[in-house]
């Protein structure tokens, strides 16, 4: 990973506070489509969960699907760069979409142990997003190891959710999940330094801050779920 005295250009400072901007106002989005799904009596929530029973929860799914192609489509590209509205549609529908997901699974949870694992969660985050803006160590080795593990651990919990629904397995897992995002924390916005060296000063600077965003707030909600499934309270 290339390293440079980024500190010293004088767009690098608004480019992160662009990322953390865009990060924070994801996660705040999908706060507040969770809230509305799981504490209103709203249209929208009563039509989400009419269409949750119509399915036999299979909707779901369809859900998860949705972000996965999202966040497939966040591929970078330098050549479209310059389309900035549409990243930031995509990042908005995300966080949407994510939020939907997120409140189909907090619903299981006491509000006291979400409101623990996010304040934990918050506190991890930054000072791992800390270190990886410091350390002068270059973590594309470790970023490497950890996405191989991350696709291990999407075919365990795969393999967990349809076969085995293992709750020992389950737990493990999470712990895996926290282990292998909070290294990936890091990593991130190394990789955020790496991306502007390269690209800030040749493609719009906003497109790539909305890429960035979005890998540090998959990487902090995959960092509170895991918490969550490791120290939360069902209800």
């Amino acid at each position: 990973m290339k390293e440079e005295k980024l500190e010293v250009k004088s767009g690098f400072p608004s480019f992160m506070s662009k990322i953390y901007a865009w990060m924070a106002g994801g996660i705040l989005l999908s706060a507040v489509t969770v809230y509305i799904i799981l504490y209103t009596f709203s249209p929208i929530a009563n039509a989400f969960w009419n269409l949750m029973e119509a399915t036999n929860g299979w909707a779901a799914y369809g859900f998860i699907i949705l972000e996965l192609v999202l966040v497939f489509s966040f591929r970078f590209n330098p050549e479209k760069m310059q389309h900035t509205a549409n990243y930031a549609t995509k990042f908005i529908a995300y966080s949407i979409v994510n939020g939907v997901t997120l409140a189909i699974i907090l619903l299981m949870y006491t509000e006291a142990s979400i409101l623990n694992a996010f304040i934990s969660t918050f506190a991890l985050f930054v000072v791992m997003s800390a270190i990886g803006f410091i350390t002068k160590r270059d973590l594309s080795k470790l970023g490497g190891i950890l996405f191989s593990m991350l696709i291990g651990l999407i075919i365990a919990s795969v393999i967990n959710l349809f076969l085995l629904r293992s709750s020992t397995a389950d737990f493990i897992l999470s712990i895996i999940t926290v282990i292998i995002f909070t290294g990936l924390t890091a990593y991130d916005t190394q990789k955020c330094k790496a991306i502007y060296a390269q690209y800030g000063e040749t493609t719009t600077v906003s497109s790539l801050a909305i890429i960035c965003a979005l890998e540090l707030y998959l990487d902090f909600i995959n960092l509170f779920l895991g918490i969550l499934r490791i120290f939360g309270n069902r209800k």
